[in-house]
């Protein structure tokens, strides 16, 4: 089974994966994904000749901070570091699930395997997905959230939510542009207001609804 894990900044996605990991499945996460791309010698070297010396730190690797800094407050530098990026980290997340798949079936199990990102529906792998976990959190919670964890400052974590604005139609035409002959991948919304204990309930009743749709399937 290999479903997606999706969810808007601070919403709380990393936190249901970590449950998804605490009952055996196998999460490929694409942030991190991304950053194992950056770290190559192809990317970073790539990057260095689009942005310049200025994003090469002393030691020869990428100034991850000064990076962010120019690609954040210009559309044209996030899509050009985009497009550098993405193709690695897709080749990787190929790679991972790959291997997850080789080894549920070497052990005798069904693989279950989730890709936990936030942008899954530039991941490459709509039309395989099972189905979609969504994580949603009101937009103050998060805004609250992710200044607290990130310190970066309320205003810094509302930008971060308004350009992710959109992602949830972007996810449902991916899905449908990729759907199966019988049916679109489906999409359970999960919701993490109060407590990780609300958010725990509400995946494993995702995660039972998921298994009686291929039980009726």
């Amino acid at each position: 089974m290999l479903i997606g894990l999706a969810g808007g900044y601070a919403a709380g996605k990393n936190a249901a994966a970590s449950m998804l990991e605490a009952r055996g499945w196998t999460c490929v996460d694409a942030d991190a994904l991304g950053r194992e791309a950056m770290a190559s010698r192809e990317v970073r070297d790539a990057i260095a000749r689009r942005f310049g010396s200025r994003v090469v730190a002393p030691d020869g690797g990428l100034d991850r901070r000064e990076l962010a800094r120019i690609v954040f407050s210009d559309q044209k530098a996030l899509a050009d570091q985009e497009a550098i990026v993405h193709p690695a980290a897709i080749r990787l997340m190929d790679e991972r699930i790959a291997a997850a798949e080789a080894a549920a079936r070497a052990a005798g199990s069904e693989p279950r395997i989730c890709v936990n990102a936030a942008l899954l529906h530039r991941a490459g792998i709509a039309g395989a997905l099972d189905a979609v976990i969504e994580v949603r959190a009101p937009l103050l919670l998060r805004v609250a959230r992710g200044a607290r964890r990130d310190g970066a400052g309320w205003m810094a974590a509302l930008r971060r939510i308004t350009r992710q604005k959109g992602f949830r139609r972007a996810l449902r035409a991916a899905l449908r542009a990729a759907s199966r002959p019988r049916e679109a991948t489906r999409i359970l919304v999960i919701r993490n207001r109060r407590s990780l204990a609300e958010l725990e309930r509400a995946l494993d009743a995702a995660l039972a609804e998921i298994a009686r749709d291929r039980e009726q399937a």
